[in-house]
């Protein structure tokens, strides 16, 4: 079996497919961790995986906000969604669905994902325009220029099957390159039904129905290279139970090129494009049953166009490095719901525009005895504006009351943010690391809290059941965020523990509106007032561990421990919507040349500490027992086996939502279980 180093952490317990050869080298990365050298096998298991999403439940404060199986919305340290800074192949991905059917990370298969990066605790201004929730990076499986001028051909395919869903995932890659050109082609699929919980019962609907394809090219000139990249994605019949709607297609792709020129004396000049244009429906009745209620029968059809561009200059200044960059992103997202049954339509969303404008400097290098300093300053500009808005003619009085307000009002805003970090790191001894760290960050309204005129639940996924209308005049987030960290390697041990608060001003979510207009419409739809988007005063405060000890040469014990609370500082100190509990994971793994086993305990506390201003369900705690193995029979293959809640445990995560779909074994308004035991088995070939 090919060994490989990684953290000690990431090698026991991370979701990734077989080990990759060397011009493919895969792993997961918590950024700020000592990356303590290791030999270890790593897990197969995300070869049955849906979506890239589900590796976050193994970093230390990251877990994942899941609305269907392939809505794995980003969460990290009780922020979720927009808040988080999360790019694909270094693209800043948008969403062409309002409730975050189609989350950055759903576009990226697990199988042929070859690193999560997630920058633990405070996000370099480098890493991205809004990190005031953090900051991730997906990078996919591409082809890698080699050594000689002779061609090479190298690539991986990969099986999975889950018996829990009876779903089936898929992978190719292939490969051809020498030093001066390389190609690549991929292809995935992802099929499965409705999955199973206590035995027999199942969440209707959670089937899911995905492909997707990529193809590439890259040229080298001298230190020079020259990249472009498309991909496409297809999703079909996919369930969100948690949601008013499922999932009917995404369809769509992106378009990138970099390019890297390498200067003179260390410095660089690196360029990067994208754009995106993606169409998705979905609708309320081909999934799910509507009974027979004239006039709720609901689809809806969005588009996003978009793109970027991004330049970054490096260079070597004072005995360490300094980066430069500019860089920007445009979208435009539209929105039209109607009946098929009826003439009944709502323009929901039209020709919104989101567009932002950014600069930033950082600088890294070391200023004294065992210290390194990381600081850097981003500036961004974020203009907003949004076009007019119908709804049918016949609609209630109160509805097109709110349709006239807003096509009356300014609706183009500009917001200029201002985000800066300092870190400091003091190698105390070969053993200690001690990490003391501050930073402004900001982040403007999403154009569903701004620009949602209409009582619904278009709300980037929140998931609640509630209806909200936005608020044009929204004041950007701004939080002030602390960090204190150490990282501790000593024989067999590591042990890095984090703690941060983070006082965030304006802090947006939805509050009780004065708005009679849309408390009507919401009575009338839902039976309870509107929300609205609003500015509070919140704090996130908590700590997240990582540690492992090697028992001996070949049995290690990892786990990781996170916590986290979040709470408004005014209307009388509610708690924040949809926080993961107090959770551990422990994992004991034995292994030798060519195969390992490994038994991986993980447990959540009880969430007793939920959001008052919208109902949300307190959840009970519970543990789950998953035994993995894997086996290497022959060199490049890889054959992968295991059991998920072994003990066939019932239990709902926090962070679920609650079931919206009648005819389901999930009663309307419980929340969603998760899945029952679970017999694994994948197989994976490189050449």
């Amino acid at each position: 079996m090919k060994q490989f180093k990684l953290s000690l952490l990431s090698a026991a317990i991370v979701a990734v497919s077989a080990q990759a050869a060397d011009y493919n080298n895969q792993t997961i990365i918590v950024e700020g961790s000592s990356m303590r050298p290791g030999a270890f096998g790593v897990a197969p298991e995300s070869l049955s995986l849906k979506d890239t999403a589900s590796l976050l439940k193994r970093v230390p404060g990251a877990n994942v906000n899941r609305n269907g199986p392939l809505t794995g919305v980003a969460s990290y340290r009780g922020q979720s969604g927009s808040r988080i800074n999360t790019s694909v192949d270094g693209m800043s991905w948008k969403e062409v669905g309002p409730n975050s059917m189609d989350p950055p990370l759903s576009h990226i298969p697990a199988a042929l994902t070859e690193s999560l990066t997630v920058y633990r605790g405070i996000a370099p201004v480098s890493s991205g325009m809004e990190t005031i929730g953090g900051s991730m990076t997906a990078v996919s499986r591409k082809s890698k220029f080699i050594d000689g001028s002779d061609f090479e051909s190298h690539g991986l395919a990969s099986l999975g099957y889950s018996e829990v869903d009876n779903g089936l995932t898929s992978a190719l890659l292939a490969t051809y390159a020498n030093d001066k050109h390389r190609f690549h082609a991929s292809v995935s699929k992802e099929q499965g039904d409705d999955y199973e919980f206590d035995g027999s019962d199942s969440v209707a609907p959670s089937q899911y129905d995905r492909s997707a394809y990529t193809v590439g090219y890259g040229t080298r000139f001298g230190a020079n290279e020259l990249g472009f990249n498309y991909s496409n994605n297809d999703t079909g019949h996919t369930g969100t139970p948690s949601l008013p709607m499922d999932i009917i297609s995404v369809r769509g792709g992106i378009f990138s090129a970099d390019h890297t020129l390498q200067l003179d004396e260390g410095r660089s000049l690196k360029t990067a494009f994208y754009y995106q244009d993606m169409r998705h429906w979905m609708n309320n009745f081909s999934l799910r049953p509507n009974g027979s209620n004239a006039g709720r029968f609901r689809q809806a059809q969005t588009e996003v166009d978009g793109g970027g561009l991004s330049a970054v200059y490096n260079m070597p200044m004072a005995g360490g490095s300094l980066s430069i960059g500019a860089e920007g992103d445009q979208s435009i997202h539209d929105t039209y719901i109607s009946d098929p049954t009826t003439p009944f339509f709502v323009d929901n969303f039209n020709g919104i525009e989101r567009d932002r404008y950014s600069v930033f400097a950082e600088w890294k290098g070391a200023v004294g005895d065992g210290l390194e300093i990381e600081t850097g300053l981003r500036y961004t500009q974020v203009e907003m504006d949004a076009g007019d808005v119908d709804i049918i003619g016949g609609a209630p009085l109160p509805a097109r009351n709110l349709r006239d307000a807003f096509n009356a009002a300014d609706r183009s805003e500009k917001d200029n943010n201002v985000d800066f970090d300092v870190i400091a790191r003091q190698h105390v001894s070969n053993e200690l690391t001690v990490e003391v760290g501050f930073a402004r960050k900001t982040r403007s309204p999403s154009y569903q809290e701004r620009y949602l005129w209409l009582p619904l639940e278009a709300t980037s996924g929140l998931a609640d059941g509630r209806l909200y209308i936005g608020d044009i005049n929204l004041d950007p987030e701004v939080a002030y965020q602390f960090e204190l960290g150490l990282e501790y390697s000593a024989g067999d041990l590591y042990i890095a523990p984090r703690a941060f608060y983070h006082r965030v001003n304006d802090y947006i979510q939805g509050q009780a509106t004065t708005n009679g207009f849309a408390n009507m419409v919401s009575n009338a739809n839902s039976g309870q007032p509107a929300l609205q988007f609003a500015n509070v005063d919140a704090e996130l405060y908590g700590m997240d561990v990582e540690w492992g000890y090697e028992l001996a040469s070949d049995w290690r014990l990892d786990g990781t421990v996170s916590y986290v609370r979040g709470r408004q500082r005014d209307n009388g100190g509610d708690n924040l919507y949809r926080i993961a509990p107090l959770n551990t994971r422990a994992q004991v793994t034995f292994e030798q040349a060519t195969w390992s086993i490994a038994t991986e305990v993980e447990a959540y506390a009880a969430q007793n500490d939920v959001a008052l201003y919208n109902g949300e369900q307190k959840s009970g705690g519970f543990g789950l027992l998953n035994v993995r193995a894997e086996v290497e029979p022959v060199s490049g293959l890889n054959i992968g086996l295991g059991i998920e809640n072994l003990l066939d445990k019932h239990y709902a995560d926090h962070t679920a939502a609650i079931n919206r779909a009648q005819s389901s074994d999930v009663a309307v308004g419980d929340k969603v279980p998760g899945q029952g035991r679970n017999l694994y088995v994948t197989a994976s070939y490189e050449w």
